[in-house]
């Protein structure tokens, strides 16, 4: 059995099933990458913000 070759992603079917599955995951990397970008800016803001306040205090 370890002679056989997977034809699976040949047919048609599974090459439309694997390049929306690639397509997926490529959005989905995309978005998680603006996502971290956008909460690494939230949380600089909010730090700076913290900054300018404690040094308007002293």
């Amino acid at each position: 059995m370890n002679n056989m070759i997977d034809l699976l992603p040949y047919l048609p079917q599974q090459a439309q099933i694997q390049k929306r599955e690639r397509r997926q995951k490529y959005f989905s990397g995309i978005a998680n990458l603006i996502e971290s970008v956008v909460t690494l800016c939230i949380g600089a803001g909010f730090f700076l913000m913290l900054l300018a306040f404690f040094s308007t205090m002293a």
